[in-house]
């Protein structure tokens, strides 16, 4: 239930702050005066586009806020996105740059427009005074009776079967028609896997040969190098000029002078630690000569090896490096088409099964549909009286499709039927009623849908166009014994509809020289009996016109006891 609305700088608004009750509320003013404002702006709290043309001129940001009673689907939404739902209402926040930029929010969290859409469709429904052209479009029907009878989970259960079963359907079709292309394929990658297997290349094979062939190849300059190197570090067994014996003697020499300098003792020390250095490289030199082999066989063995991997690689035209990759895919590749008779017969089995699922899950769809379709129609036709549509007949016709129509949403084509005059056959509702019949046939339909809906929140939108008098009277009460189970809002012309709101908003517009503003304030006592004065007798507002609104408003009070 929409609790509180905050509108800043929001088009002709400069501020608003509206509380709003439980039960019936209206939204009256002259043509013109911006009653459609208010809706836009809650509107753009629900996830609706913005733009920069709804910033007051002059403002740098417009911004609403709107406040609701959480519903438990509404709860359990915040819950799987990690959004705080701990407090009493549901704030939703949307604020619009001059720019054209927005920026919403969820409870003081950042959101993006598509979320609060879907928060939204768990807190508030809007029915528009286009609905009536919905209701010939081809799938309104389905989603009418669907929503109604509280189907939605077992038609998305079924439309989850459908899929499955068609991408089964469709691969197996694929394979069955590409079979001789496939053949084709298999003989090709198993003639180039079975080279690569041949090859049998391990994973980091390339480059520890390459590594060992440089090491190979270039054998003799590095054991002739690696020598010369450690003649120079200890001066080999009968040498005194390598450095490790210099470095010795430069310390004999030192321990001769009978001085404690500090310098001098910094000399010794750095002299003894490059001695032992010196003789600890001599060391790790000795192990690398013993390790360096000058082995031509082996030498030949890894440029082969070598030579039939660069072969391999020219000749399925990829680097070398990546050949092993080339490999392990080819062998996926030829595993997907490598598939068996025997897999292909179980693929068979599998649509099968898939089939029979989607079909008995479609068949309990549909036997629900039926059952509903009857409470439906009946709940339906229960307003026509007051609607003005009293021998008027709503069928809601539920045929089967044929087999090859079957579809996500089940195996019916269901359609509206109306018979609006004895004896006259009947026929779908977009050919049969007139402009004004399908306007209260929409109505009627959208009351006893919204009376199923566990939606606590309901705004109609002008959607009593075309109808007065004692229709439209009747057409309150239905608006207000709706509001008894929860909160309904709605724009009315209708003084009728007006008159038995609980709680009744007037919007106006003030013009100035220099500025223009909307003004929506809530009514009570007098002012409200002028402005359903206004709305039944216009510009001049006589003392019978005065009467005729308090009475209405006590009349709408009696019944309502």
């Amino acid at each position: 239930m929409l609790a509180h609305l905050s509108i800043h700088q929001f088009a002709l608004v400069e501020q608003l702050e509206l509380e709003f009750n439980k039960g019936m509320a209206v939204i009256t003013g002259e043509t013109g005066a911006g009653k459609s404002i208010l809706l836009d702006a809650l509107g753009l709290t629900l996830g609706q586009r913005a733009d920069a043309a709804m910033v007051r001129r002059g403002a740098d940001k417009a911004e609403v806020c709107a406040s609701f009673y959480p519903t438990p689907n509404a709860r359990h939404w915040l819950r799987s996105r990690d959004l705080p739902d701990e407090e009493d209402q549901i704030l939703l926040r949307r604020v619009v740059s001059s720019e054209g930029r927005s920026r919403g929010y969820i409870n003081g969290r950042p959101a993006s427009a598509n979320d609060l859409k879907e928060i939204s469709r768990h807190l508030i429904e809007v029915h528009s005074q286009h609905a009536h052209q919905h209701l010939l479009e081809k799938d309104t029907p389905r989603q009418v009776l669907d929503s109604y009878a509280g189907l939605q989970p077992l038609a998305k259960t079924t439309a989850g079967l459908f899929q499955n079963w068609q991408q089964a359907s469709k691969r197996l079709q694929r394979l069955q028609e590409e079979s001789g292309e496939i053949q084709a394929q298999r003989q090709l990658l198993s003639y180039q896997v079975e080279e690569l297997r041949e090859l049998a290349l391990a994973e980091t094979e390339l480059d520890e040969l390459e590594l060992e062939h440089k090491r190979l190849a270039n054998a003799e300059s590095m054991l002739l190098d690696g020598q010369h190197a450690l003649s120079a570090t200890n001066g080999g067994d009968h040498s005194d000029n390598g450095a490790a014996q210099l470095a010795y003697a430069a310390l004999q020499q030192l321990d001769r002078i009978d001085d404690d300098h500090p310098v001098l003792q910094e000399a010794r020390e750095l002299l003894q630690q490059a001695n032992i250095m010196l003789e600890e490289a001599g060391s790790s030199l000795n192990r690398y000569l013993e390790q360096v082999d000058i082995n031509p066989h082996r030498l030949q063995q890894v440029e082969q090896r070598l030579s039939d991997i660069f072969s391999m690689a020219r000749k399925h035209q990829i680097q070398p490096h990546l050949l092993y990759e080339h490999w392990q895919q080819q062998e996926a590749a030829l595993a997907e088409l490598s598939m068996s008779d025997e897999d292909i017969e179980q693929l068979v089995l599998e649509v099968g099964e898939l089939q029979l699922s989607y079909r008995q899950q479609a068949e309990q769809l549909s036997q629900q549909r039926h059952a509903a379709a009857q409470r439906m129609d009946e709940d339906i036709c229960s307003h026509f009286e007051a609607m003005s549509l009293g021998r008027a007949r709503f069928e809601t016709r539920i045929d089967p499709l044929a087999e090859h129509e079957h579809n996500k949403h089940g195996i019916d084509h269901i359609q509206f039927m109306v018979q609006t005059n004895p004896g006259m056959p009947s026929g779908p509702l977009g050919k049969v009623a007139s402009g004004g019949e399908l306007s209260r046939i929409s109505l009627a339909i959208q009351v006893v849908t919204a009376a199923t809906s566990d939606i606590s929140c309901m705004i109609f939108d002008e959607v009593d166009v075309g109808i007065g008098g004692g229709t439209a009277e009747r057409v309150g009460r239905l608006m207000r014994s709706l509001g008894e189970r929860g909160q309904v809002m709605c724009v009315t012309h209708q003084p009728q509809v007006a008159a038995q709101a609980h709680q009744h908003f007037m919007v106006s517009k003030i013009a100035g020289d220099d500025y223009t503003h909307t003004r929506i304030q809530e009514l009570s006592g007098k002012q409200r009996v002028r402005e359903v004065a206004r709305m039944l007798g216009g510009v001049d507002i006589t003392n019978s016109t005065l009467s005729h609104a308090e009475e209405m408003l006590s009349l709408a009070k009696q019944l309502a006891i």
